[in-house]
């Protein structure tokens, strides 16, 4: 409240003025030019606790001494400051000097403290002259509190900014840095000066820039936070560096879009080791496939007549696996289970492999231990998945009629259900020792009608699906 210079007759009248100021919330008095207090409005009771008779006769007490009961300590210098400079050399300061707010800390009367703002305006006799002034406290405690919990929260808010890795940013609209933390100066190489203000394109490549543009740009229009993977970022001294960027947009109290802020991690190092990593896997990853084709070469040298089935099977299982929605990692599972699923035929004397009559009871028994067989001899590989379990299963029915063990389809694996399918297909369509190779019609015609009763529906109709559409061949 600014109180221009007013003048008094006598503040004791009444009138007007008197009925402002005891309708105010804010305590209002009038001192003359001595400090003697000549009124003090009724919020007095309000503000620091005290009647009016009492707050007058404490400040009219012993002179200035008396406001120590009033002043608390860390106020005093500030107000001796007043007092000195704006009351004693009061003709050399005008209204406007005088109407500055004051902030004091004041004792009320149970002992407690406040936070007050203080304006003041000298008292003009009708001769002009200053005969005293008039002050308006206002009890700014709660907003002190609420300037102190907002300034410990910008520190907190600066502690943890300076503390972490990652480099934090703030841009305008145009994208130039109007705000970031020690952890970026370090991350780009540049001085906190020479960072102030720069725009992205001025370090990043034209490829990145480009990127960075159209994701601020979906910021913008979305409201939603974004990232950008791979955010090449150019440092002071020329070197190309990888970096993890996410970002959102900034605004004001109304909403209106003000910005960016974000956060920048320099993954260099990182995806320098995931190469070398994915280079290792995919060196094991190889090492295990040549194992495998070495296996299946293996059991194929042995039975000439089954030359390329597993091959085929694998082709089949391939395919059929891929068109369900498999992973890249559960595809080559498959595959890899297929092309040795018959690996446990090493075992079976050659010449009951290659045998062109019927097979007798005791030589078909022989034949139904290969998936046993083969189950153990891949259960001592260390495979990223149970392939000694796919291929022990890839005799069994889904209705239980299968081999080795007779279980069901909700036992077997889908990979296992897979390879059954492909293994019977390839096996009708390829030539044998007792028969010739039948027609692929006469395998549709095998998984049609026993869909759902020996093999898996699913599979079945993936399987069907590549083979009508003509989506699938053999190599």
């Amino acid at each position: 409240m600014h109180l221009e210079d007013t003048n008094y007759e006598s503040i004791e009248c009444g009138g007007f003025y008197r009925t402002l100021t005891e309708a105010m919330k804010d305590m209002a008095t009038v001192w003359n030019m001595d400090l003697r207090l000549i009124y003090v409005s009724p919020s007095v009771e309000n503000v620091l606790g005290y009647s009016r008779k009492e707050f007058k006769e404490l400040s009219n007490n012993s002179g200035k001494t008396s406001f120590r009961h009033i002043i608390a300590p860390g106020s005093m210098n500030t107000f001796l400051n007043i007092i000195n400079r704006r009351i004693k050399e009061y003709k050399k300061w005008d209204t406007s000097e005088l109407q500055h707010p004051v902030e004091l800390e004041l004792i009320r009367k149970d002992g407690s403290t406040i936070w007050t703002e203080t304006k003041n305006s000298f008292m003009r006799n009708s001769d002009g002259e200053r005969t005293g002034f008039i002050s308006i406290t206002r009890d700014t405690s709660k907003r002190k509190k609420n300037q102190e919990i907002l300034l410990e929260s910008e520190e907190r808010y600066r502690n943890i900014l300076e503390s972490i890795e990652e480099g934090y940013f703030e841009v305008d609209l145009a994208g130039n840095l109007t705000f970031f933390n020690n952890a970026l100066c370090g991350i780009m190489g540049y001085s906190k000066k020479e960072l102030m203000g720069m725009n992205n394109r001025e370090y990043t490549v034209l490829k990145t820039s480009k990127q960075a543009h159209e994701t601020f740009r979906e910021i913008y229009a979305t409201g939603k936070p974004a990232k950008i993977a791979n955010y090449e970022v150019i440092r002071k001294d020329g070197n190309t560096r990888i970096h993890d960027l996410s970002a959102s947009l900034m605004s004001d109290s109304s909403g209106k879009p003000l910005g960016f802020r974000g956060i920048t991690r320099d993954i260099t190092e990182h995806k320098a080791k995931d190469q070398e990593l994915k280079k290792s896997y995919d060196k094991l990853q190889n090492m295990l496939e040549e194992t495998i084709r070495t296996l299946a070469f293996t059991v194929e040298v042995r039975d000439p007549y089954t030359a390329g089935h597993q091959r085929r099977v694998a082709e089949l299982s391939y395919a059929i696996s891929e068109k369900m929605g498999f992973s890249p990692e559960e595809v080559r599972g498959v595959k890899m289970a297929a092309l040795i699923h018959d690996v446990g035929k090493i075992q079976v004397p050659a010449e009951i492999l290659s045998k062109p009559g019927r097979l007798t009871s005791n030589e078909m028994d022989l034949i139904r231990t290969h998936p046993m067989v083969g189950s153990d001899i891949l259960r001592r590989i260390e495979f990223p998945q149970p392939i000694s379990e796919f291929v022990l299963q890839h005799h069994e029915r889904i209705n239980g009629s299968g081999y080795p063990h007779g279980i069901t389809g909700e036992e077997m694996h889908i990979e296992a259900k897979i390879i059954a399918v492909a293994d019977v297909v390839e096996a009708m369509m390829s030539h044998r020792p007792y028969r010739p190779a039948l027609e692929m019609s006469k395998a549709i015609e095998e998984i049609s009608q026993n869909k759902g009763i020996l093999y898996d529906a699913e599979v079945v109709e993936t399987c069907l699906s590549l083979l009508i559409e003509r989506e699938f061949a053999f190599s």
